[in-house]
């Protein structure tokens, strides 16, 4: 194990210093023949150190005498990991945490890091935490999340809410499972997960399961199901496609939401899948192949800038737009740590709406949506097109809360086409 918590350390400095998403370095880091014990317990450390660290920084400046700007990137990182290991990982040793920080200090600092690493995961697990009185800090601090978020969702939503909010990000998620109906019903793919030892039940058409490695199952690689979490689920189902549509995807790769539309078309019709890269329309490629879909046409295309080919020539248009993606911290908490305070997405996000409205049909149906639940990506968004265009109105709209919908915070608005 001691290795596995080298192989962590490697992945959070990628991710904290390099910019690297902690899905797709650990990815890079976790190899098929590692134990699942390991992989299980490197995740979790990643995960949990990059989420935590603002939490795990005040505890190192509780402790010690040397500023944290000061402290070496490795010796820092190995700070926090022994800290995570003691004060959430319930099922590690305190000796095993201190320990293995100690050894790991040994090999990436000097002479001294070794006893400074150890005397202050000692004094930290002797020690009772106390967290600031003030009330927006004391959420900032314990639940880990920048002040400026705390104070932006306590003056949109209120104290409580935020609180529950911000908490749910940090709880533990159940896998959520997309049947591929064009092989298979969510009856038989829950069967043959359970038959394979996999534990999973069928919820609301989709599966929920305990995680598990997909990319070493012949389930995936054969196209028999998809992972997207049901809030992404719920695009597809609002834009209701039917067989024979023409649809276009404004923002398409991966493809995850592109082959929802496709499963739903029953594979008949149309679907031209827009993306700004070369590298992200060979994704969308790749997933249509595994999965059997061959109406998908991706077309290399920037939402940003109109196409006169494709005015007034779709039945039905999803504008999943680039987002703050604050809704899925729980899946991505570096996130976070990332996005500034002002951004210049609305802007964007209302150009590729306003472009993909000159595409559609009259009477054909736009669905906006976004990962994140930012009003001013969502709903200002939306209002203000509506507003600017009396020939669209909306017909559904919902936004997503995970401590309240149980999924991903998700932002869904379908509009109308009247004249």
């Amino acid at each position: 194990m001691s290795n596995a918590r080298e192989i962590a350390m490697k992945v959070i400095y990628d991710v904290e210093f390099n910019g690297a998403y902690s899905n797709m370095a650990l990815k890079k880091a976790l190899k098929t023949d590692m134990p699942k014990q390991d992989k299980a317990f490197i995740s979790n450390l990643v995960y949990g150190v990059t989420d935590r660290k603002l939490t795990l920084d005040y505890v190192i400046g509780k402790f010690s005498k040397i500023k944290l700007k000061k402290i070496s990137k490795y010796i820092l990182i190995i700070l926090r990991m022994g800290i995570y290991q003691i004060m959430f990982m319930d099922k590690v040793p305190t000796s095993a945490a201190v320990n293995e920080s100690v050894k790991l200090a040994r090999r990436y600092g000097h002479g001294a890091s070794a006893g400074f690493v150890n005397g202050l995961l000692r004094n930290v697990s002797k020690t009772e935490i106390e967290y600031p009185s003030d009330k927006i800090e004391y959420l900032s601090v314990k639940y880990s999340f920048p002040m400026w978020l705390c104070e932006k969702w306590i003056d949109e939503f209120g104290y409580d809410f935020t609180e529950k909010l911000i908490e749910s990000f940090g709880m533990e998620k159940r896998l959520n499972i997309r049947p591929n109906r064009l092989k298979i019903t969510a009856d038989e793919l829950c069967k043959k997960f359970n038959d394979n030892g996999i534990n999973a039940e069928v919820y609301d058409g989709y599966i929920v399961s305990d995680g598990f490695d997909i990319s070493a199952d012949s389930l995936y690689n054969d196209g028999y199901y998809t992972i997207q979490d049901s809030a992404a689920m719920q695009t597809a189902k609002v834009l209701a496609p039917c067989e024979g549509d023409t649809v276009i995807d404004m923002c398409a790769a991966p493809g995850g939401k592109t082959t929802h539309i496709a499963e739903l078309m029953n594979n008949k019709g149309k679907i031209y899948a827009f993306d700004v890269h070369e590298h992200k329309i060979e994704l969308i490629k790749k997933n249509a192949k595994r999965l059997g879909i061959t109406i998908i046409e991706p077309k290399l295309s920037d939402g940003c800038k109109i196409d006169e080919s494709m005015i007034n020539t779709a039945d039905k248009i999803l504008c999943d737009v680039p987002c703050s993606g604050l809704g899925i911290i729980g899946r991505k908490p570096e996130i976070k740590w990332n996005r500034a305070e002002d951004n210049d997405l609305p802007k964007i996000q209302r150009q590729i709406l306003d472009n993909a409205s000159k595409y559609l049909k009259i009477t054909g149906e736009i669905v906006y949506s976004t990962c994140t639940i930012e009003k001013e990506e969502n709903e200002t968004v939306t209002d203000s097109f509506t507003a600017d265009n009396e020939n669209f109105e909306k017909v559904f709209e919902k936004t997503f809360y995970p401590h309240i919908d149980n999924t991903d915070g998700f932002y869904i608005c379908k509009m109308k086409r009247i004249k």
